[in-house]
């Protein structure tokens, strides 16, 4: 197992300051026991990171076995750098149990040691006491490291999600708005549109009469700019007070069909079941397809009646309009009308059938349950 770039770097220093200390320290001897035994365990961190245990154990070996070859063992400082840096690379890489093992298997190497230091018993298992005090502190301050580090990752990790979550927000709340834009701009336009060509034909033939059809349109033109100066200040830092107007619903249904009705589209409004609180969610969506289906009507059926139908179910809000136009694509082919009200509906977990009907004209129904599906 190929040791990490820089735990070889540390192997390599420690290395280097035990030749150093072997070679100007005299009462490190025989220098050739320092040597033998200092060498390798110090060779050993290399590995520290990828057998932390394996490696405590080795430096235990060369430290029992360089006291039993007569090496003092309270001459070499070297030997001491060794122990903690193999302590506390186990502790902060490892499980509490295989970190607590780690740290167990340090201690017969300085038993041995400690036994080879001159002084009666009592010294000798006050030095060992002192030497697992330090070691103790050294193993401690790895677990406090280790906890800290999963700490951040945590919050790393953590950090990461919301800002994901942030971000499926953002694109969700692009799309909600880009529904609404063209909600707005697509009905808008087309009312516009059809009332500004009535204007034309009015003012051929009846000149006095052309103020209405105008009125008409301006009024139109003032609502669309009502609703999307609302949209565009959801994007604008500043926007809040824009981004908080009421968003318009089922109960705004009478000022659409005068709208359309103004148009040149004709609209009948059947309500079934007893009207009641729905969720504002649900109560936009309504109104949008009702809009984006009735815009589609004037756009693309020519001289139709449209019929309106709303029914309140128990658990679920059912949307039909039908006219008797001679269109048959209705504007869905190749536009955004039917996507959009797809969307909206798939998003309450409903039901959206839309299509010719065999008579004449065109029909969208849709299904809204008024509780969100798991």
């Amino acid at each position: 197992m190929k040791p990490s770039r820089n735990d070889s770097l540390l192997a390599v220093a420690v290395m280097f300051l035990a030749a150093l200390e072997v070679l100007v320290n005299p009462g490190v001897a025989p220098k050739w026991a320092a040597a033998v035994t200092e060498m390798p365990f110090a060779l050993a961190l290399a590995w520290r990171g990828r057998l932390p245990v394996l490696v405590v154990a080795l430096v235990s070996v060369g430290l029992g076995l360089e006291a039993a070859l007569g090496v003092p063992p309270n001459e070499p400082v070297v030997p001491l750098l060794t122990v903690v840096i193999a302590v506390f690379s186990v502790s902060v890489s490892q499980p509490l149990r295989r970190s607590l093992i780690g740290a167990a298997v340090i201690l017969p190497g300085i038993a041995v040691g400690v036994f080879h230091i001159s002084g009666d018993a009592e010294v000798k298992l006050g030095n060992f006491a002192f030497a697992a005090i330090i070691l103790g502190g050294v193993w401690v301050a790895g677990r406090l490291v280790r906890l800290r580090t999963r700490e951040a990752s945590r919050l790393a990790r953590e950090g990461e999600r919301l800002e994901a979550e942030r971000l499926v927000a953002v694109s969700e709340e692009r799309a909600r708005i880009a529904r609404e834009l063209h909600d707005v701009i697509a009905h808008s336009v087309s009312v516009m549109v059809i009332q500004a060509e009535a204007a034309q034909e009015v003012l051929k033939q009846a000149p006095h009469r052309v103020v209405a059809p105008l009125e008409a349109i301006q009024e139109t033109g003032r609502q669309a700019m009502v609703e999307m100066s609302r949209l565009v200040g959801l994007l604008r830092e500043d926007g809040q007070e824009l981004g908080l107007a009421p968003q318009p619903g089922l109960s705004e249904l009478h000022t659409l069909r005068c709208e359309v009705g103004r148009a040149g589209l004709p609209v009948s409004l059947r309500i079934e079941g007893e009207p009641r609180q729905i969720p504002i969610g649900v109560d936009l969506a309504a109104y949008r397809i009702l809009q984006e289906a009735l815009t589609n009507t004037i756009k693309h059926a020519g001289p139709a009646h449209a019929e309106v139908t709303i029914r309140y179910g128990p658990d679920s809000l059912e949307l039909e309009v039908i006219d008797d136009g001679s269109g048959t694509g209705n504007g869905h082919v190749g536009g955004h009308g039917l996507v959009g009200m797809r969307e909206r509906v798939s998003v309450f977990g409903g039901e959206l059938d839309a299509g010719a009907r065999p008579e004449r004209g065109y029909a969208v129904r849709a299904r809204l349950p008024l509780a969100l599906q798991p």
